[in-house]
This record gives structure tokens, C-alpha cells and sequence, in this order.
């Protein structure tokens, strides 16, 4: 059963432009399918028809209505997949972090729970911070023993044909990963253009894009390559612990990011011995 609410559902102390919304979704195995079996989604967050995917898994896009994320807006996101499900999680589109007033931003909080024998990915598509924004997103995963879960984010650092490099005022991106209660990765990104001088070698290196992610219950192969560095883009895949993979990578063009994630999801989807998915077919 699905409930909603328009875009009047908003924070006491936002301006009109803002909202509380969200999602709430359970998926779980049924008859060697995975089926989703509870859904609650308020606006502005709104979720698209699962796919069915060859292997009994679904892929399931959620999307933000309307042009982009507004200062005061709050998402939250929770998912949960019990044992046996699979599930690919995306986005068909890019989110925008719009242009806000000083003193306000926008936030999204992700809870990912998965149960021992489940899968879940989550890839969602870059998001776009505007001049003038800031974004604040947690994403945390709380996993069982036995439990395959990736996260795979992706970051444009202004939009290349305005030439809005390091516009945006602030953009802070945490995520950490708990196994059984024991944390077992954390992973923090925070930009702040204005008070740091991020473009220089050593941090940034005049790129624009930048993607991060890591994988739980996956063993990469030993053959595997650690790092690639040329002048299109700097990325680093290597495992962490034994049961954990992470990824970073800084790119120049989109193109090239986009195909090093997906060779990185691919090399995953052949680690857990998975047709890997193609997420451009869903993306615009």
C-alpha cells in the first residue's frame, strides 16, 4: 500500500518552497522472486513501476518532482530487503540541488537494512549542485553477516556548460556501513568552496566530477587492478577488509566516469556471480 502527500507537507520553519518527503520500502522473497511488499512514498518523492530482472531480482527508480532539491527540503529514504530479495535501486534522472538563500540547504538521510541472504544496490544517478546551494546527505547501512550490499554515488561539481565549477556554497556527503552493530566503513566528502581551495593538485585537480562507493560481501579478484591515473581520470578500487570493496574516483568528463562505474559494477556483478545491470536503459 502506497500513501502520498502534495507538496504542502512542509517543515514549520521552512519557506513555502520547501517539503518533507520520503519513501519507506520492504521487499522480500516470494516464490523465488523478489516482490515489493510494503510501500509508503510522500511527496516530493514518488517511485516509478519495479522492473523485474532476469535473476528474480527487481529494480526499483525513485525520482524527486519538480526541478531539483530547494533550501529547507528534507528526503528520507528507508529500505529494507529480507532474505532471498534482491534489489537494484536507482534514479531515472539527475538530482539538482537548486540555488538557495544564505543559511538554508537541503538534505536527504539514507537508511538501507539488509537481512543475511539479501542483496541490495544502490547506484543512484549524479547529482548537480547549483551555485549558491548546499546539501547535506547521510547514508547509512546497517547489514547482517551474510548480507551483499553496494552504494555507488556520483557527484557533478557544477554544471560544465554554465561553467559553474565550485559554484555551489557547501556540499557534505557521510556514509558508513554497520555489520551486526560493528561499524565497519565510513566514508565522508565535504566541499566547501568558499573557505577551502579545492581545484589545485592535492585535492581536486581541476576535475569535475567526483564518485564514491564501497560493497559489502564481496571479494575482488587478485588480478584485479587497483588504481588507474591518466589525465581523464583518477579512480582507486581496492578491497578494504576481506568482506569490503571501496571505490573513489575523480573524473573530467562525464562519459569517462560513467564508464569506469559501470566496468566497477560490472567487476561486482562477476565477484557475486550476477548478470550485471544496465542502468542507462533507465536513466533519461
Amino acid at each position: 500500500m502506497a500513501s502520498s502527500r502534495g507538496s504542502n507537507a512542509m517543515s514549520s520553519s521552512a519557506d513555502v518552497s520547501s517539503a518533507v518527503g520520503g519513501a519507506e520500502l520492504t521487499f522480500a522473497a516470494r516464490g523465488g522472486r523478489t516482490v515489493l511488499v510494503d510501500s509508503h512514498v510522500r511527496a516530493p518523492v514518488a517511485l516509478v513501476r519495479p522492473f523485474p530482472l532476469a535473476d528474480g531480482g527487481q529494480l526499483v527508480q525513485l525520482i524527486t518532482i519538480g526541478p531539483g532539491l530547494c533550501g529547507g527540503d528534507r528526503l528520507r529514504i528507508q529500505i529494507a530487503v529480507e532474505t532471498g530479495a534482491r534489489v537494484v535501486l536507482t534514479t531515472p534522472a539527475a538530482t539538482r540541488v537548486l540555488s538557495m538563500d544564505d543559511g538554508q540547504h537541503a538534505e536527504q538521510r539514507v537508511e538501507l537494512a539488509v537481512a543475511a541472504g539479501a542483496t541490495l544496490e544502490y547506484y543512484p544517478a549524479i547529482t548537480i549542485p547549483f551555485p549558491d546551494s548546499s546539501f547535506r546527505q547521510t547514508i547509512s547501512v546497517s547489514a547482517r553477516n551474510g548480507a551483499r550490499v553496494g552504494v555507488l554515488e556520483t557527484w557533478a561539481l557544477g554544471r560544465a556548460a554554465r561553467d559553474e565549477y565550485l559554484g555551489f556554497r557547501s556540499l557534505s556527503s557521510r556514509a558508513t556501513l554497520e555489520v551486526g552493530g560493528k561499524l565497519l566503513y565510513a566514508d565522508a566528502t565535504e566541499l566547501n568552496p568558499g573557505r577551502d581551495r579545492l581545484a589545485g593538485a592535492g585535492m581536486l585537480a581541476r576535475r569535475r566530477y567526483l564518485a564514491s562507493g564501497f560493497w559489502f560481501g564481496v571479494t575482488l579478484p587478485e588480478e584485479a587492478p587497483g588504481a588507474v591515473d591518466n589525465s581523464d581520470i583518477l579512480v582507486a578500487m581496492a578491497q578494504s577488509t576481506p568482506a569490503v570493496a571501496y571505490l573513489r574516483a575523480l573524473a573530467s568528463t562525464a562519459p569517462t566516469l560513467e564508464t569506469t562505474l559501470s566496468g566497477a559494477a560490472a567487476r561486482i556483478a562477476a565477484a557475486w556471480e550476477q548478470t550485471p545491470v544496465s542502468l542507462t536503459r533507465f536513466r533519461c
